[in-house]
């Protein structure tokens, strides 16, 4: 019997997930037969679907909704559970460190979805004393740090995702102490640069509702060091924070060995069918410069670009698996939003700018529609219903982000 072509999937992110789910679909005949085998390799058990960051800092989602275990997401068979170490192109392995000792896996095809990391060495001592919101399980530690009090807090980086986590920390902490402190600092001159000057009136009004929930908004000034009193700006002055959260953007996560050609930001060179330069290597998401199909230069790097890069080079590598041709990748993208609120999204979509109920349902009903687990997401959604009936009834509650629906203080206006 012939050994089995060989299929590798490095990650447990977006850009692995639906992969996998592209891969399982595209070769159910060799899969049966055993003339395919497909190895999952993830650092992490779970998947983390950081769509509803925003919503666990705030209290509205449980924080296990935005966690789905690997094996229910991928076939239990092909997961395996460990850090990809070293790559050999010439003879074509991966080399994992797992729990048991190091493996050395085999490839006919490798796809490299190991994504990015929060780029804390960016700003001296963030690493140290700074809060990531992609770190594995660090997002229920930082709920439970601002459950417990930690006087003032400090999101570093103006962004959507900083500008989101601000105005969620201020919700959360803000309902037992309306005097609650918390400051995104950006060092450009305006918040939300990627949403200027083109969707100036859905940025405006972000900053509006961030300052509705009670945020300082300080722009102009880089922070220059973070202690564990809080953090120094390069203008001289100082906020003092028990908490300080990174948004200051992201960086790839290398592979040794991996010596196919980079961007300048480091991102593999792949083409519009998600090849790398290495023969047999696949890259998409975070870790890969995809080139738009616009021509405008790489996708950019967010959740839903991964996700359906991922699906392309699953489909692709599926194909070329069956001897067909790989596909172009055609994504064109839908746009991006942020939640600052129940009922005060921000949003472009395909261009067109909403904000409020428009712009808030509008994600509601797209991230619900590509979390990974359909079970997950009618609990989540289960949240929303018992968050709102509760509401109703005169008995204002927030998910609590480990334990569920736990807190009857404040009111659903102070809450979001």
């Amino acid at each position: 019997m012939e050994a089995p072509i060989e299929v590798v999937v490095l990650g447990g992110g977006y850009t692995a997930i639906w992969a996998a789910r592209a891969l399982a679909r595209g070769l159910r005949r060799p899969l049966r037969e055993g003339s395919v085998r497909v190895t999952v390799v993830s650092a992490t058990t779970a998947h983390a679907f950081h769509g509803w960051t925003g919503e666990v800092l705030s209290g509205h989602v449980r924080g296990e909704r935005a966690r789905t275990a690997l094996v229910d997401v991928v076939p239990p068979a092909w997961v395996l559970h460990g850090s990809a170490t070293a790559l050999d192109p010439v003879a074509r392995t991966v080399s994992v460190t797992t729990d048991d000792g190091v493996r050395l896996l085999p490839y006919d095809h490798l796809l490299v979805a190991t994504g990015s990391r929060d780029a804390r060495e960016r700003v001296p001592g963030l690493a140290e004393h700074g809060w990531s919101l992609k770190d594995d399980g660090g997002l229920d530690t930082l709920v439970g740090r601002l459950e417990a009090g930690c006087g003032a807090a400090v999101v570093v980086g103006g962004g959507l995702a900083g500008t989101e986590a601000a105005v969620a920390m201020a919700a959360r902490m803000r309902r037992d102490d309306p005097d609650a402190r918390v400051v995104l600092v950006h060092g450009g001159e305006h918040v939300l640069p990627d949403l200027r000057p083109r969707f100036e009136r859905v940025a405006r009004y972000a900053v509006e509702q961030a300052e509705r929930a009670g945020v300082e908004v300080r722009c102009g000034a880089r922070v220059a060091r973070v202690d564990e009193d809080g953090v120094a700006l390069d203008d001289g002055t100082t906020i003092p924070a028990g908490t300080v959260v990174s948004a200051v953007g992201q960086v790839v996560v290398t592979l040794p060995g991996l010596a196919a050609e980079r961007a300048t930001d480091g991102r593999l060179v792949v083409d519009r069918r998600l090849r790398t330069t290495l023969r047999g290597v696949w890259s998409g998401g975070d870790a890969a410069a995809v080139p738009h199909p616009n021509g405008s230069g790489p996708c950019p790097p967010n959740a839903l670009w991964a996700i359906k890069a991922g699906t392309g080079a699953g489909r692709n590598i599926a194909r070329t698996v069956r001897g067909r041709r790989a596909r172009v990748f055609r994504f064109p993208g839908l746009g991006q939003a942020a939640s600052l609120g129940v009922g005060r999204g921000a949003a472009e979509l395909y261009g067109v700018q909403l904000t409020g109920w428009v712009a808030w349902l509008t994600r509601w009903v797209f991230f619900h529609a590509f979390m990974p687990s359909r079970r997950l997401a009618l609990a989540a959604m289960g949240d929303w219903l018992l968050l709102g009936l509760r509401t109703a009834g005169g008995r204002p509650a927030v998910a609590d982000a480990t334990h569920g629906v736990a807190s009857n203080t404040g009111t659903l206006d102070a809450a979001v």
